[in-house]
C-alpha cells in the first residue's frame, strides 16, 4: 500500500522529505544539549542547622526526630542521614513513581509538626530534592596581575559575580577562597574590670555615706548616754541640797521659837520680803523665757551651718577626684604618645639605615653576592635581615638582598601605616605636639588640686568646731534648766514661808500650831523631793537602756551594709551583666534602623524611619550599650569594655591560580537550560570581561561544555565516518551508483525524522541519545536493502519500472516490519526497569527506535519513489568470481557441519562458556572512564597540619604542574566541605587538604593515564619530604561518576565504640585483600574528644546536675555567631561578639574552669569543675551517620592501579565471610560494585523480557513455535561473538556494554528470520529438506553478509575511536560489532543445523508468514 501510493504520487513523498527536513532543522537547532539525559533522583534532603552543636547532640535533638517523621511519608523506601557538626542532613529515598512535589509539601508538614518542640538555636529545615543541575556546569579562576587578594575579591563582588549571574541560564555564582571582612568584638577582662572599679567605687561612695550616717547617730548616742551620766551627777547634787535643806528645816523649828518675839519686826520685815520675791518670780520667768529662745536659735544656727561645711565638704572631695583622674588619664595618655615617639624614631633610624644600605648597593652589581659585599655591608644587611626574622645566606645574589632589604623597608613603613620617612617624621612631630598639649593640660588640671585640699582640710575644722559647740549649747541648756528649777523651788518656799508667818503674824496661839504644820509640811516636801530624785534615776536608767538598744541596731546596720555591699557588688559586677548574650543582644538593639509607618502631609507620604547604624568603627565602638544610672558612673560604650576592629579570614583561606592569589568561581545552571548553550554563554561572557580589564585573569578549571562538545564532536564524526563505510560496502555489493544512491538517501532522511521524534518527545542531544543515533547508522540502511535489492531482482526478471517498485515493496513490507519491530521492541522492557538504568537509557531506546521506525517509512515510501525514477534502466548483473566461490565454499562447509552436528553444537557450547568466562574475568564496571582535558587532584598532610604549611606544600605542587609541558593552567583551594556547597554558603575549610584543578593543552602529548603517572612519579619526592598524599581524579565529569567510586562497607550498630572498633577490624581485613588502595577506616575525620565525665554525687552535694554543668560548659565553648550587621557606603560586614577568655580555652584550661551556682542565701559559689569531674581523653567522630535506624561507619577503599572493582568485591566478600559480627551489628556492602550488580540486575531482567517480547512477535509472524525457537539461537551465538569483543578489547564488562548486548540480540535474529523463513518457502514448494537448506544458506548469504557489514562497518568508527568522547559508547560498538561478526558467521552454519535437528520431515516444513 505505501509502495503503490509512494510511486503513484512521488512530489507528495518529496514534500514530505523536505518538510521533514525543514522541521528536522529547526528541531536541532532548538534542542537543548547536556551531558546527561533529563534524569529525576528520587531523593529529597532535609537539612537542619544546629551552631554550636556535637554531631551526637544534633543526632538527639535533630536528626533522630526528622526520622521519625518521615517515616510516614508515602512512597518513603529509605530513610537514611549524617549529623555533622552544626547540621544535620537526613537524606530522603523515594519510589521511581512518587510525586517529588507532592512528596516535599507532605514533608514540609511533617517537619512544622516537630519544629515547635527545639529551642531558637535549631534553624528552620530546609528542603532539597536532588537534581543534576545541583552539579556546576563550570568551575574556573578569577585571579590578576600585580593585583591583591582584596582587589581580587572586590572585583569578583562587585562585577564578575553579577556579569554572571546576568547571564540567561545562570543559576548562581559561588565563590571560593573570597576575602571575607568582617568586625570582631573582643570583650576584654581588665576593661570590664576598668568598668567595675567605676561601678564599684559609686556603690561604695553610696554606702560610705551611708555608713557615715549610721556614724553621726552614733555618735549621738554616745552624747546623749554623757547626758544622762550629767543628769545622775545633777541628781546627786539635788540629793545633798534635799539633805543640806533637811538641816536647815531644822534651824527653822529653833528660829520659830524666836520668830515667835520678833512677831511683830517680822511682820513688817515679811512684807517687804513678799514684794521682792514677786519682783524676783516675774524676772525669772522672763529671764528663763529668754535663755530658752536664745538657746533654740543658737542651736538652728549652729545645725544650719553644720550641714552647709558638709556640702562643701563632699563638692571639694568630688573635685579632687575628678581633677586626679583627669591628672591619671593625661599621664597615661603622655606615656602612650612618648612609647609612639620612641617607636617612630627607631623606624626612622631603621629606614633611613635601609636606604643608607640601599644606596651602599647601587653601585653593585645584581649578579654579586652576599659574600661578595664588604665587611660593614655584609654586617648592615646581616643585621637588617635578622631584625626581619630572615636568614641571609653566603650565596644570596645582591639582587635579591635589594628586594629583601625593600620589602624589609616597605613592612615598616605599612607597620607604622605611612609611605615613606618624610610621613614619619610628620608623625612623630604631630606626637610630640600632642604630648606638649597633654602635658600643659596636666598643669592646668593638677593646679586646683591643692587649693581643694586646703579648703577642705578648713571645712573639715570648721565641723569640727560647729561639732564643739553643740555639745557646749546642750549642756549649757541643761544647766540652765537645772538652776531655773532650783530658783523656782527657792521662791515657792519662800512664798510658804511668808504665809506662814503671816498666819503667825495673824494669831499668836496659833502661830506655834502653824509653825508646826509647816515644818511638817516642809518635812513632806522633801520626802517628795527624794521620791522625784528616785525617778529621775528610774528614767535616767530607762533612757541608758533605750540608748543602749539603739547603739546595738546601728551596729548592726553597719555590719547589713557591709553585706549589702557584697551583694551590690555581685549584682552590679559587669562579668555577670556584659557577656557574649548580653552584648549581642544590645548591639542587635542598638544597631538598628527601621520605617515604623508613613505621615502624610498636603497629600503626599512621608516615610518614618526610627534609628541609623553606624558607618565607621569608631562610630560602632563609641555607641553606649548600657546605662546603670549610677553617681559617678558614665554611660557604658561597647569601647569600654571590648577592643572593637575589623579583621578578615585571610589566614583561614588559600587559593593558588597559575601562582598567584585568585579566587575559584562554580556557576551551576538553571533547570530546563542547555548545558552547552551556558557554557557558551559564560565562555562569551568571560572573553567580554577580559577585553574590559586587561589586568584580569579568567580560567576554565572545569567545564561541562568541553565534555558535551567531546561527546558530540565524536560521535558525529561516528555518524559520518559509520555512514561512509556502509554506503562504501554497499556499492561493492551492489556495483551500481543508482541503488546506493537510493539507499544512501535514507541514512540522512531517517537521522533528520528521528531529531524531529527526539525534539518533540522530549529527548535532549546528549552522551545517551547521541550514542544511540551512532549506533543506529549501520542498521538504518538494512530495510533499504532489502525493498531496493527485491525491487532490482524484479526489473532484472524483465518487470517495469513502476511494477517492479511497488511489487518489490509489498513483498517484503511485512518482513522488514517485522525484523524492525523486533530490533525496537529490545528496548520496551526498559519501562520495567527501575533507577538510574531505566532512566539513563530511555533515551537511547527512544533514539534508536525513533531511527529505525523513520528507516522503515523511507524504506516502504522514499526508496520505492526515487527507484521508480531512477532505476528506468538497469544494468546488466556480472557474476562475481569472488562471491561465487564464497558460496561455494560455504555450501561445502554447511554441508559438512549438518553431517557432524554434535561438533558444530560442542564448539558453539564451548565457545560460548570459554568466551563468557573470559569476558567476565577482566571483571565488571558501571561506566567506562573518558579521556578529558580536565584533570582534580586532592592533596592531602596529615590532620594536624596548619594551613600555611599546607598552602606552601600546595605551591610547589603548583609549581611541579605547570613546569609540565601538556597542563596549561592550574588552579588550586584549601578544600571544604560539601554542606557549604549545598546551603549556598561558605563552608569550613580544611587545612590539611587541598583540591587541584588542572586543564591541559588541546592536544596533550600524554593521555590522562600517562599524565597521572608523571605528575606522581615528579611529586613523588616531594611527597616523600612532607608526608603529603596525592590522589588524582584523571576525569572531573565522565559518566563513571554515577556509579560511585571504589569500595564501601557499611559497619552498622548503636554504639559508636564498638563501631569505631569493627570499624578498624573489618578496614585492617580490606587492607589485606590485594587490589585495594587508600584504605580508610572512617575514622580520619575523627576530632580529638576530652570527655568530662561528672560525678553526680559530689555535684548533687554542691546542688548542681549534670545538665547545669553542662549549661555553664557549652556557654564558655559556644562558638561566636553574627551579631549584627556593621554597613558602610561600600559594604556590609558581620559583627562577631567574642570573650577573650573563651577564646584562648584549651583542654587544661577547661579542667580549671570554675562552676558558679547560688546558695540557699542566694549568694554566689564557685566550684572549680575538677571538684565534681573526671576528664578522659578519647576520639569523637566527626559525623554520626544512620541508616534504616541504626547508626554506621563506613569503610571505603579506592581500587588500586591495574584492579578492576567487581573481581576486588567479590575477594573481599570472601574474606569478609569469615569474620564474626558482634551481635546486633552487621556489615553492609555499599560503593561501585553494589550499584554495578544492582544496574546489572535492571538490565537482565530488560534482556530476559526483551528476549520473550521478540519470541512473541516471531510466533505472530510465521503462525508456529518453532521457527522463532529456532532463531532465537542466534542470540547466544551473538553473545558470544560480544563476549570475545569484549575479551579481545580488553574491555571490561559495563553497564554499557550490557546495554550492546541487548542491542545485539534485537539484530541478531533478523539474519536467523531471513534464513529460516526461506528455508520454509523452499520446503513448501516441496524441496527436500537438505536441498533446501543448502539453497537457502547460499541464496540468503548476500544479504545477510550485507546487513551484517553495513552494520558493523557503520560502528567501526566507535570501536577505533580514539579521540576524547569516544571511549563512551566503544563498549557497546565493540559488543555488537563482535556479535554481529561471530554471530552471522555462526548463524549461517549453527540455525541450518538446529533446522536441520528440529525438522524431522523431510518435506514439510513450517508455515511461513
Amino acid at each position: 500500500m505505501f509502495g503503490k501510493f509512494s510511486v503513484r504520487k512521488p512530489y507528495t513523498v518529496l514534500v514530505a522529505v523536505v518538510l521533514v527536513i525543514v522541521l528536522g532543522i529547526v528541531s536541532f537547532t532548538k534542542m537543548t544539549s547536556d551531558l546527561l539525559p533529563n534524569i529525576s533522583f528520587p531523593y529529597v534532603l532535609v537539612m537542619t542547622t544546629y551552631p554550636g552543636a556535637s554531631p551526637e547532640t544534633v543526632e538527639m535533638v535533630v536528626t533522630k526526630p526528622v526520622e521519625s517523621s518521615m517515616a510516614t511519608v508515602s512512597n518513603i523506601e529509605e530513610i537514611s542521614s549524617v549529623s555533622n557538626e552544626n547540621y544535620s542532613m537526613v537524606i530522603l529515598q523515594f519510589a521511581q513513581s512518587a510525586d517529588m512535589n507532592a512528596v516535599s509539601l507532605e514533608i514540609r508538614e511533617n517537619l512544622d509538626q516537630i519544629r515547635s518542640y527545639w529551642d531558637d538555636s535549631v534553624g528552620n529545615p530546609i528542603i532539597m530534592k536532588i537534581n543534576p543541575d545541583m552539579l556546576p556546569v563550570m568551575i574556573a579562576a578569577v585571579g590578576g596581575k600585580d593585583m591583591s587578594a582584596a582587589e581580587i575579591t572586590d572585583l569578583t563582588n562587585d562585577t564578575i559575580v553579577p556579569e554572571l549571574e546576568s547571564i540567561e541560564g545562570v543559576a548562581s555564582v559561588s565563590g571560593m577562597g573570597l576575602l571575607e571582612e568582617s568586625v570582631n568584638v573582643i570583650i576584654r577582662q581588665e576593661k570590664i574590670d576598668a568598668v567595675n572599679e567605676q561601678v564599684f567605687g559609686s556603690i561604695d561612695k553610696e554606702i560610705d555615706e551611708n555608713l557615715a550616717e549610721l556614724q553621726e547617730n552614733k555618735q549621738d548616742i554616745y552624747d546623749g548616754q554623757a547626758e544622762l551620766e550629767n543628769a545622775k551627777k545633777e541628781l546627786a547634787d539635788s540629793e545633798a541640797e534635799l539633805a543640806q535643806k533637811q538641816q536647815e528645816l531644822n534651824d527653822s523649828k529653833a528660829e520659830l521659837e524666836n520668830s515667835k518675839k520678833e512677831l511683830t519686826d517680822g511682820r513688817n520685815e515679811l512684807a517687804d520680803k513678799k514684794s521682792q520675791l514677786e519682783s524676783g518670780k516675774t524676772e525669772l520667768n522672763s529671764k528663763k523665757d529668754a535663755t530658752t529662745k536664745q538657746l533654740a536659735e543658737a542651736e538652728t544656727k549652729l545645725l544650719t551651718a553644720k550641714a552647709d561645711a558638709e556640702a562643701a565638704k563632699t563638692h571639694l572631695q568630688l573635685e579632687i577626684q575628678t581633677a586626679e583622674a583627669t591628672v591619671k588619664g593625661l599621664d597615661s595618655g603622655i606615656e602612650q604618645a612618648q612609647a609612639g615617639v620612641q617607636m617612630l624614631d627607631q623606624a626612622i633610624t631603621a629606614v633611613n639605615g635601609i636606604e643608607g644600605t640601599l644606596a651602599g648597593l647601587a653601585g653593585t652589581s645584581d649578579t654579586q653576592t652576599y659574600v661578595d659585599l664588604d665587611e660593614n655591608t655584609r654586617a648592615a644587611v646581616k643585621a637588617w635581615y635578622e631584625s626581619a626574622g630572615y636568614e641571609v645566606k653566603e650565596d644570596t645574589p645582591v639582587r635579591e638582598i635589594k628586594g629583601t632589604l625593600s620589602a624589609i623597608e616597605s613592612g615598616i613603613l605599612i607597620k607604622a601605616r605611612v609611605n615613606d620617612v618624610s610621613e614619619l617624621q610628620t608623625k612623630k612631630s604631630d606626637l610630640e605636639s600632642t604630648i606638649t598639649d597633654l602635658e600643659s593640660q596636666k598643669a592646668m588640671a593638677a593646679a586646683p588640686i591643692d587649693q581643694y585640699k586646703s579648703a577642705l582640710s578648713e571645712v573639715e575644722g570648721n565641723i569640727g568646731k560647729l561639732d564643739s559647740a553643740l555639745t557646749e549649747l546642750y549642756q549649757g541648756n541643761l544647766q540652765a534648766a537645772i538652776e531655773f528649777a532650783n530658783a523656782q523651788t527657792t521662791i515657792s518656799l519662800g512664798e510658804m514661808q511668808i504665809a506662814s508667818a503671816e498666819s503667825g503674824l495673824d494669831s499668836a496661839q496659833k502661830q506655834l500650831e502653824a509653825g508646826e504644820e509647816q515644818i511638817k509640811s516642809g518635812q513632806e516636801q522633801l520626802d517628795a523631793g527624794v521620791d522625784q530624785i528616785k525617778e529621775g534615776y528610774d528614767q535616767i536608767n530607762d533612757n541608758a537602756e533605750q540608748l543602749a538598744d539603739a547603739l546595738q541596731q546601728i551596729l548592726d546596720g553597719e555590719e547589713q551594709i557591709e553585706e549589702a555591699r557584697e551583694d551590690a557588688y555581685d549584682q552590679a559586677d559587669m562579668n555577670g551583666i556584659l557577656t557574649v548574650d548580653t552584648v549581642e543582644q544590645l548591639l542587635a538593639a542598638q544597631n538598628f534602623s527601621m520605617p515604623a509607618g508613613y505621615v502624610t502631609e498636603d497629600g503626599i507620604s512621608y516615610l518614618i524611619r526610627v534609628g541609623d547604624k553606624p558607618d565607621t568603627v569608631e562610630e560602632l565602638k563609641a555607641m553606649p550599650i548600657l546605662n546603670v544610672d549610677m553617681d559617678g558612673v558614665d554611660v557604658i560604650t561597647l569601647g569600654d569594655v571590648a577592643d572593637v576592629f575589623m579583621t578578615d579570614n585571610s589566614a583561614d583561606i588559600y587559593t593558588n591560580v597559575n601562582g598567584e592569589p585568585g579566587i575559584l568561581l562554580t556557576m551551576q545552571k538553571q533547570t530546563g537550560y542547555s548545558t552547552g548553550e551556558v557554557s557558551d554563554k559564560i565562555l562569551a561572557r568571560f572573553d567580554e570581561l577580559l577585553e574590559q580589564n586587561e589586568n584580569l585573569m579568567l580560567i576554565t578549571l572545569m567545564d561541562q561544555g568541553i565534555y558535551i562538545d567531546m561527546v558530540t564532536d565524536s560521535i558525529f564524526n561516528n555518524i559520518i565516518f559509520g555512514a561512509g563505510l556502509a554506503i562504501l560496502i554497499l556499492l561493492l555489493f551492489l556495483r551500481d551508483i543508482r541503488p546506493t544512491a537510493v539507499i544512501a538517501c535514507s541514512i540522512p532522511i531517517s537521522i533528520v525524522a528521528a531529531v524531529v521524534c527526539m525534539y518533540f518527545s522530549g529527548v535532549t542531544l546528549n552522551v545517551i541519545s547521541l550514542s544511540g543515533l551512532a549506533l543506529g547508522i549501520g542498521m538504518l540502511v538494512d530495510n533499504s536493502i532489502v525493498v531496493i535489492e527485491n525491487i532490482y531482482r524484479l526489473r532484472s526478471e524483465g518487470a517495469s519500472v513502476t511494477e517492479a517498485a511497488i511489487e518489490g515493496t509489498r513483498e517484503v513490507a511485512g518482513a522488514i516490519a517485522a525484523s524492525t519491530l523486533t530490533t525496537v521492541c529490545v528496548f520496551l522492557p526498559i519501562v520495567f526497569t527501575e533507577g538510574i538504568t531505566r532512566q539513563l537509557f530511555v533515551d537511547m531506546g527512544l533514539t534508536i527506535g525513533y531511527s529505525l521506525g523513520a528507516s522503515l517509512i523511507v524504506a516502504l515510501t522514499v526508496v520505492p519513489a526515487m527507484s521508480s525514477k531512477i532505476l528506468v534502466k538497469t544494468k546488466e548483473q556480472k557474476e562475481s568470481r569472488f562471491f561465487n566461490g564464497l558460496m561455494n565454499g560455504y555450501g561445502k562447509v554447511l554441508d559438512w557441519s549438518l553431517k557432524h552436528k554434535a561438533v558444530i553444537f560442542i564448539g558453539v557450547l564451548v565457545l560460548l562458556v570459554g568466551s563468557a568466562l573470559a569476558s567476565l574475568s577482566k571483571g565488571t564496571a558501571f561506566m567506562p572512564t573518558m579521556e578529558s582535558t580536565q584533570m582534580t587532584i586532592t592533596l592531602e598532610l596529615p590532620d594536624t597540619t596548619p594551613l600555611s604549611e599546607t598552602a606552601e606544600v600546595t605551591d610547589r605542587v603548583v609549581e611541579i604542574l605547570r613546569n609540565m609541558e601538556d597542563v596549561e593552567d592550574v588552579g588550586a583551594m584549601a578544600s571544604t566541605s560539601s554542606m557549604g556547597s549545598l546551603m549556598g554558603g561558605s563552608a569550613d575549610s580544611s587545612t590539611h587538604e587541598m583540591s587541584i584543578y588542572l586543564t591541559t593543552v588541546e592536544k596533550p602529548k600524554l593521555n590522562n593515564k600517562e599524565l597521572s603517572n608523571a605528575i606522581e612519579e615528579q611529586t613523588a619526592q616531594l611527597c616523600e619530604e612532607t608526608g603529603a598524599e596525592l590522589s588524582i581524579e584523571t576525569s572531573m565529569m565522565d559518566m563513571s561518576a554515577l556509579g560511585g567510586d571504589g569500595i564501601s562497607i557499611q559497619v552498622r550498630g548503636r554504639d559508636l565504640d564498638t563501631l569505631q572498633q569493627i570499624a578498624k577490624e573489618v578496614a585492617a581485613i580490606v587492607e589485606a585483600t590485594e587490589g585495594t588502595a587508600k584504605v580508610s577506616d572512617g575514622l580520619e575525620e575523627a576530632t580529638g574528644e576530652m570527655r568530662i565525665l561528672i560525678d553526680r554525687d559530689k555535684a548533687m552535694d554542691q546542688g548542681l546536675t549534670v545538665a547545669e554543668v553542662y549549661q555553664q560548659i557549652a556557654a564558655k565553648l559556644k562558638d561566636a555567631s553574627s551579631a549584627t550587621t556593621f554597613e558602610t557606603t561600600a559594604k556590609e560586614y558581620e559583627v562577631y561578639v567574642k570573650n577573650a577568655n573563651d577564646m584562648e580555652l584549651t583542654r587544661k584550661l577547661v579542667q580549671d574552669l570554675i562552676i558558679e551556682k547560688t546558695d540557699k542565701d542566694n549568694k554566689k559559689v564557685e566550684i572549680p569543675l575538677k571538684d565534681i569531674a573526671a576528664f578522659e581523653n578519647t576520639i569523637s567522630p566527626k559525623s554520626v551517620s544512620r541508616t534504616e535506624q541504626n547508626r554506621y561507619i563506613a569503610v571505603s577503599a579506592s581500587i588500586a592501579d591495574g584492579y578492576n572493582v567487581g573481581l576486588v568485591s567479590r575477594k573481599l566478600e570472601q574474606n569478609l565471610a569469615d569474620y564474626e559480627v558482634p551481635e546486633g551489628y552487621s556489615l553492609v556492602m555499599e560503593g561501585e560494585n553494589e550499584m554495578i550488580v544492582d544496574a546489572m540486575q535492571q538490565l537482565m531482567l530488560m534482556l530476559l523480557l526483551a528476549v520473550i517480547f521478540m519470541y512473541l512477535i516471531m510466533v505472530a509472524q510465521f503462525q508456529s513455535l518453532k521457527s522463532p525457537f529456532i532463531i532465537m539461537f542466534t542470540i547466544p551465538l551473538a553473545f558470544t561473538g560480544g563476549f570475545l569483543g569484549l575479551f579481545l578489547g580488553n574491555c571490561e564488562v559495563s553497564v554499557v556494554a550490557v546495554i550492546g548486548f541487548v542491542m545485539l540480540a534485537g539484530i541478531i535474529v533478523n539474519n536467523g528470520i531471513v534464513i529460516v523463513d526461506y528455508m520454509n518457502q523452499l520446503i513448501e514448494q516441496g524441496m527436500e529438506k537438505h536441498e533446501a537448506i543448502l539453497q537457502a544458506g547460499r541464496t540468503r548469504l548476500r544479504p545477510v553478509l550485507m546487513t551484517a557489514l553495513t552494520t558493523i562497518l557503520g560502528l567501526l568508527p566507535m570501536v577505533f575511536g580514539t579521540d576524547m568522547g569516544a571511549a563512551m559508547g566503544k563498549p557497546m560498538a565493540i559488543v555488537t560489532v563482535g556479535g554481529l561478526l561471530y554471530g552471522t558467521l555462526l548463524t549461517l552454519l549453527v540455525v541450518p543445523c538446529i533446522y536441520d535437528l528440529m525438522n524431522s520431515r523431510k518435506t514439510r516444513g513450517l508455515q511461513s508468514k
